[in-house]
């Protein structure tokens, strides 16, 4: 790989991806002739017996392993810390080679035991959501709904890819709301953008219901982020930018006047990280591939009065995309 003689991997994501293990201290050396994992006594045991066949499971930290750097050439990341890198320069001398962007193609395509996982999260999260709108009544708080989220992904063997977003009325109309002690009303819209994580990997979906009596202006909107997504679900295929695949939904917006109200891309990779890899947003010039993964989320935000995003995950091939998110996406009223 870009014609170096080591690799040495510290991000907790790409260490994931190339070992299958995750802890809070996972360090990587990969050589022409062997592979190291490197650890603490935390997690020494636990790795040497899933990772002994693949790996020479090692107790030592990173600092203590130039004896396991062959070569010249030391392949590192770009995102570590400056003391991370300072510490490999001190290791390996000045022959240090970016091979981040090696390690992104290889991630951006999906193998098919990765899109398994994603599938398996996203169904928790489907699970997740419909579970959760039993539940939904006047006076709720969007902190409660959220714990009862993230409770039932746990109960059904997923951890949470990242913090949920439960939002209701006004507050809809921040696309990243925190949840807070805000109580459920008749005509609100509830915003919430959930994901869980199986085995490593992430899934990620929004949905935005309604509660109680909407306005015939929530209805319009709503209807018109709907017909935005769909065109784009409709229209993306490798191929094409993620620039062009942004451009599908925002042009629809443009042409309805509503393009001041869309705030943010149309999509993002997913994977180990909930956002990695090829987006579909209006600098992306990178070409969309067969088996990346991507979300298609439109969304319009009118500040002061309510916000609605709709969500799905979807597999990109030659000929268009594999929707790979299963929950209802009419206007739901509860």
């Amino acid at each position: 790989m870009a014609g170096v003689d080591t690799l040495v991997i510290l991000t907790p994501s790409n260490t994931r991806y190339l070992s299958g293990y995750s802890s809070t201290n996972c360090q990587i050396i990969l050589t022409k002739s062997n592979s190291y994992f490197l650890t603490d006594m935390r997690y020494y045991l636990e790795a040497k017996e899933y990772l002994g066949n693949r790996f020479e499971v090692l107790c030592q930290d990173i600092k203590d392993s130039k004896s396991l750097i062959d070569g010249r050439k030391v392949g590192i990341e770009n995102d570590i810390s400056y003391g991370q890198y300072k510490t490999i320069a001190q290791l390996a001398g000045d022959n240090l080679i970016d091979i981040t962007p090696h390690i992104a193609t290889l991630r951006n395509i999906k193998t098919g035991f990765e899109t398994e996982r994603i599938k398996k999260a996203q169904s928790v999260t489907e699970l997740a959501y419909s579970e959760v709108l039993k539940i939904i009544k006047e006076n709720v708080s969007e902190v409660e709904l959220a714990a009862y989220i993230e409770y039932v992904m746990k109960k059904n063997g997923c951890q949470i890819a990242f913090e949920s977003i439960v939002a209701f009325g006004d507050h809809t109309a921040s696309p990243h709301a925190h949840p807070s002690q805000r109580r459920l009303k008749s005509g609100d819209f509830i915003t919430m953008d959930i994901g869980a994580k199986y085995d490593g990997y992430c899934s990620d979906m929004t949905r935005t219901v309604g509660y109680g009596r909407l306005s015939t202006r929530q209805v319009d909107i709503y209807n018109h982020v709907l017909k935005a997504q769909r065109l784009a679900i409709d229209k993306l295929k490798a191929g094409m930018t993620g620039k062009d695949g942004d451009l599908i939904a925002r042009g629809y917006f443009r042409e309805n006047g509503l393009d001041k109200y869309f705030t943010h891309s149309l999509g993002h990779g997913v994977g180990i990280d909930i956002h990695e890899g090829v987006g579909l947003t209006p600098r992306e010039e990178s070409i969309l591939q067969p088996d990346m993964i991507v979300t298609v989320e439109p969304g319009l935000y009118i500040d002061g009065e309510f916000g609605v995003r709709i969500e799905d995950m979807v597999q990109i091939t030659q000929s268009g995309v594999i929707d790979l998110t299963n929950a209802d996406k009419q206007l739901t009223i509860l």
